[in-house]
């Protein structure tokens, strides 16, 4: 009867399983020319059963006089793993025998793992060579399960998911619905894109919406624009955010697109000035643009404020709201300190 020992321990993201397997009075199981393969079996721990928990091993014998011994494991779990098998020597020595990279292993599939031969367990003078002192065959396996290994994807291909879908919006091809911009423009485009991607264009095509009739959807926005929410909407890109991102930061709060808004404002975040930070502010408080509206208030706060006050954009404000909370926003650390 076999033993196993098995231990377990983490390093960071990697749980390493060590397995000391010995097979007492090997060269006899040897000689038993009935015997074809030797597996593991449960350990004596009644709390632990290694079929259904941890990794198994076997071994396989062939050849006429079991001279070839393959030897095979299975995980119960798909695993990412990095294997070591390493044959235990008299006087604690150890020998590496094999090493495999890190690679993916199905689960409940028998995996091989390295061939031993007849002559290297015992030569024909009798000397034991990879046995210990009491004529046992003790193997050490180490399978280092991963969940944070960086794989190398130098021959895996470019994604292409994005550029296919924009393909698909410029050549129109099975599309099942149009859509037309304020001047009349129209594009063809696919009903299950754009309820996917947007709650405003899914609601066009529930109930018993005129859209669902007549498959012709009139959008409030140019030209340009509507272009620009449509490559958006297939292709996850916004290639002219930079150029007109006021527009599209409405566009973007009309039909819900909240990655495409988040695009806006770290657009009009970068173009942020003197001149036009009550523009950008109030642009930020119609379209609900949270992130934008308090970078542009600590903008402002931070020494802006005399130099804002002197500007165009300032002298055209007309929301009696919208000062006070510029005056809210900048007074806040002061009354703060007082009452400290």
């Amino acid at each position: 009867m076999s033993s196993i020992n098995y231990t377990t321990r983490t390093e960071g993201q990697t749980r390493i399983n060590t397995i000391l397997w010995t097979v007492p009075n090997f060269i006899n199981l040897l000689e038993n020319k009935s015997t074809r393969e030797f597996r593991t079996v449960k350990t004596q721990d009644q709390s632990v059963d290694l079929t259904d928990s941890r990794f198994q091993l076997k071994m396989q014998f062939l050849g006429r006089d079991n001279d070839i011994i393959e030897i095979y494991y299975l995980s119960p779990n798909p695993v990412f793993l990095k294997s070591i098998l390493t044959i235990c020597l008299k006087r604690f020595e150890e020998r590496s025998i094999v090493i495999k990279e890190y690679h993916t292993v199905q689960a409940n599939k028998w995996q091989y793992l390295a061939t031993l031969f007849k002559r290297d367990i015992a030569s024909y003078d009798g000397r034991e060579i990879f046995l210990l002192s009491d004529g046992s065959l003790r193997l050490k396996f180490q399978f280092m399960v991963s969940n944070d290994i960086k794989v190398d994807r130098t021959n895996v291909p470019e994604a292409q998911l994005s550029n296919d879908f924009e393909n698909l919006l410029n050549n129109g091809l099975f599309s099942d619905v149009t859509m037309k911009s304020a001047e009349g423009n129209e594009y063809k485009v696919h009903k299950a894109v754009l309820a996917s991607r947007s709650v405003v264009l899914k609601a066009h095509f529930e109930h018993n919406t005129t859209e669902c009739y007549t498959n012709v959807v009139e959008s409030p926005l140019e030209s340009e624009v509507l272009r620009e929410v449509l490559t958006f909407i297939y292709s996850d890109k916004a290639p002219r955010v930079d150029e007109i991102p006021e527009k599209l930061l409405a566009a973007a709060d009309f039909y819900q697109l909240s990655r495409l808004k988040s695009f806006c404002e770290e657009a009009l975040h970068k173009k942020l000035t003197v001149e036009n930070a009550i523009e950008t502010l109030q642009l930020a408080d119609l379209h609900s643009a949270k992130t934008l509206k308090q970078l542009t208030l600590e903008f402002i706060k931070d020494g802006q404020a005399k130099l804002i006050t002197k500007t165009e954009g300032w002298a055209k404000v007309k929301s009696v709201d919208l000062i006070k909370v510029i005056y809210e926003y900048i007074m806040a650390d002061d009354f703060e300190a007082d009452i400290k």
